[in-house]
């Protein structure tokens, strides 16, 4: 599965639309607590050498969401 059929499922999951509705689905699904419950998830899985890179991503997400 490549990236294209990744992003072609999330939008099937959000339920299609253009990028505006795309956004703000994501905005309302995401909160501060759900973004870290997600970076958790990545750095369970990930190498301990980008546990950093990934809270930064996480903060910057947050600050994206508000």
């Amino acid at each position: 599965m490549g990236l294209d059929d990744l992003v072609n499922k999330a939008k099937e999951a959000l339920g299609g639309g253009n990028k505006d509705d795309l956004i703000a689905k994501a905005k309302e699904t995401l909160s501060d607590e759900r973004i870290d419950q997600l970076a958790d998830a990545i750095k369970n899985v990930a190498p301990d050498s980008i546990d950093e890179k990934v809270d930064q991503l996480a903060e910057q997400a947050k600050k994206l969401n508000d």
